[in-house]
């Protein structure tokens, strides 16, 4: 069975692409509290989705430094909301991101 390409440039150029995810951390899922409770926060709180965080929660010391530094752009308003979200998609573009 033949795989389509999952990036535009790559079906341009005819290659055959394989689709990889790595399945993010769900809140509750870590032995750590701290993380937990990281994820349910990015859940239901300001960042709206914990998928992108549940990948970075693989490596719980990342997630606990990085978070600290979204927190300070998005968090607390220094980004504004549609900004963000233009960079949300723009990132999404130069990946070749299907959603």
């Amino acid at each position: 069975m033949e795989m389509v390409a999952l990036r535009s440039s790559a079906a341009r150029k005819g290659e055959i692409l394989v689709a990889t995810r790595i399945t993010p951390v769900e809140p509750g899922q870590s032995s750590d509290a701290e993380v937990n409770q990281i994820l349910a926060d990015g859940r239901d709180g300001w960042w709206g989705d914990a998928a992108m965080f549940g990948v970075i929660a693989r490596n719980p010391q990342m997630l606990k430094a990085i978070v600290p530094v979204f927190v300070s752009f998005f968090g607390e308003g220094a980004v504004e909301p549609h900004i963000h979200e233009m960079m949300r998609l723009k990132t999404g573009q130069i990946n070749d991101c299907a959603y």
